[in-house]
């Protein structure tokens, strides 16, 4: 009689958890919003151990991957199930997916019902370049840093229309929803389980990250600043159809550079961002301006040292 009554009670504590874990308020803040906080008011940051860590990414011609706004299809490891959710605090996509925006299946979430920078669909574009020449010194989030970026990045439609992105005018040196690491962080791993960054992105390992705010431009106009700009040299996480990997599928021996024009407008000091999309002033085929930037470089040459 005990064993059936332990049992009942933790079958109802197992249900309720999950309610829970849907209706409860404070689900809407990301887990790390407090550390977060602590740090924003550091004047006086330590620098990384072994000392700063200089790096430098180029890519001299070639295509580029450009996503296009896509259904992401939710990996059970990362965001659970119904009956027991995980990743749906903070900021909408940028640090989880509120139940709302999944769609389900039986006892399975299948897919986002909202589209995203984060999924399937690409378009190639030709002439990609960039130039990265980045310093990583500051440990860990701060009021301010010493990490800098100077970074350029460009691309051309079939029209011959070149499309721009150059960063950083400002480091973010503390983060809103997750930590910044002072604006560049370099070897760890990002988005998936890490917590650090959307888990619509795969686990991954990332040798060089930035969070920094910047300009978009196209034909040499600028036409959308500041941006809040993010970007990664991290494993490979497309599989070969270039279908966006979950964790089994990212493929440690290749690598490459993700860079995004976020379509979110950051609030440093109210540890808040509103939605705001991004004027690419490129239009897609429905006629509609594409909202935000999510390019891929493979062609890479890297090279790192510690000064």
């Amino acid at each position: 009689m005990k064993k059936s009554v332990i049992l009942l009670t933790f079958l109802v504590l197992f249900i309720m958890s999950g309610v829970y874990a849907q209706d409860n308020e404070i689900t809407k803040e990301a887990s790390s919003s407090e550390y977060v906080k602590n740090h924003a008011t550091v004047t006086n940051p330590y620098e990384l151990l072994g000392g700063p860590v200089h790096v430098t990414i180029n890519q001299e011609s070639g295509g580029v991957h450009v996503a296009l706004p896509a259904y992401r299809e939710l990996d059970p490891l990362i965001f659970g199930t119904p009956a027991m959710p995980k990743k749906f605090g903070g900021t909408p996509v940028v640090a989880g997916v509120p139940l709302k925006m999944r769609d389900k299946e039986g006892d399975r979430y299948t897919k986002m019902n909202t589209v995203s920078p984060f999924g399937n669909k690409y378009m190639i574009m030709k002439n990609g370049k960039l130039s990265i020449d980045a310093m990583d010194v500051t440990a860990t989030d701060a009021a301010k840093t010493d990490d800098k970026v100077k970074m350029d990045a460009s691309w051309q439609d079939d029209q011959g229309n070149t499309y721009e992105i150059k960063c950083c005018d400002a480091m973010a040196s503390h983060g809103i929803d997750y930590p910044t690491f002072g604006g560049v962080v370099t070897n760890v791993i990002l988005h998936g389980f890490s917590g650090i960054g959307t888990p619509l992105m795969p686990s991954e390992y990332t040798y060089f990250a930035f969070w920094g705010m910047g300009k978009v431009l196209k034909n040499g106009k600028v036409l959308d600043e500041p941006r809040l700009i993010h970007g990664m040299l991290t494993e490979y996480v497309r599989k070969e159809d270039y279908k966006l990997a979950w964790d089994k599928g990212v493929t440690p021996e290749k690598r490459h550079f993700h860079l995004i024009s976020v379509p979110m407008k950051p609030d440093m000091k109210n540890f808040s961002m509103s939605e705001s999309p991004v004027n690419t002033g490129f239009n897609m085929k429905n006629g509609k301006t594409l909202p935000f930037w999510h390019v891929m470089f493979d062609d890479l040459t890297i090279n790192s040292d510690r000064k």
